[in-house]
């Protein structure tokens, strides 16, 4: 079970102005550094089961990625509660996660040592890692020949096949040609069969509304609307009419 209880996110960001001679001189060389809080998520609560599929929508800028890092422990809230009674796996951008100058294969053994993934299970798993990625050829070429599609299929590739209770999907992970979005509809089909809990942050309301057992509406960091998917999608629809 997943649950958020009151939880805030603070980011503050340092935002250095451009300062002229003129005014070098005239103010004393002052630190011109200023200092802006940005609230990225405000009071969240929602709870989810075990082996449910949680669709989060809304906006750029609503927070689903935040709310993401912080069920993958990335992020700490800054005010409230948070609670996993399960292993996450994250499915992130391979330029987060891949150093450019390793291998495929040496990115992959070293993803599920950070993990903490045992190397014989990554061993038993590899093969269909590679397959599941379409990256047969690439196995010992580096990470930084390849696309950033190519890159994307493979992180996404490592976090199914060693996801243990929870697996996170990010929309940018997702974002990717027809067939990468065929394989990940297939993959979320098998997942759900065999009882893991998917979180998935997606624009694509077809994909969110025919999977998952429950929705979450973000706007500017809170809560708009929280249920059954095919309820809040309208909602979100109705609200991005005006």
């Amino acid at each position: 079970m997943i649950t958020f209880s009151s939880v805030s996110k603070k980011f503050v960001l340092q935002d250095r102005k451009f300062l002229t001679l003129f005014k070098a001189i005239s103010g004393g060389l002052r630190n011109p550094d200023t200092r802006k809080t940005v609230l990225a998520l405000e009071g969240v609560n929602f709870c989810i089961k075990d082996g449910e599929c949680l669709g989060i929508i809304g906006p750029n800028g609503s927070g689903k990625s935040t709310l993401l890092r912080i069920i993958a422990g990335i992020y700490k809230p800054t005010s409230g509660n948070f609670c996993s009674s399960g292993e996450v796996t994250a499915a992130l951008q391979s330029r987060i996660i891949f150093p450019r100058d390793l291998t495929v294969k040496e990115n992959v053994f070293l993803f599920g040592a950070i993990m903490g993934i045992n190397r014989s299970r990554i061993l038993d798993c590899y093969q269909s890692i590679i397959d599941l990625a379409g990256l047969a050829d690439f196995s010992n070429a580096q990470v930084r020949v390849l696309s950033e599609g190519m890159g994307d299929r493979l992180a996404f590739a490592i976090s199914v096949e060693t996801a243990k209770d929870i697996l996170l999907l990010d929309e940018l992970v997702l974002a990717g040609d027809r067939k990468f979005k065929e394989i990940c509809v297939e993959t979320i089909k098998k997942l759900k069969k065999a009882g893991k809990t998917v979180i998935l942050a997606s624009h694509d309301l077809d994909t969110v509304n025919e999977f998952c057992d429950k929705a979450l509406f973000l706007d500017k960091g809170r809560v708009i609307a929280f249920g059954k998917a095919d309820e809040v999608i309208d909602r979100y629809l109705g609200w991005l009419k005006g």
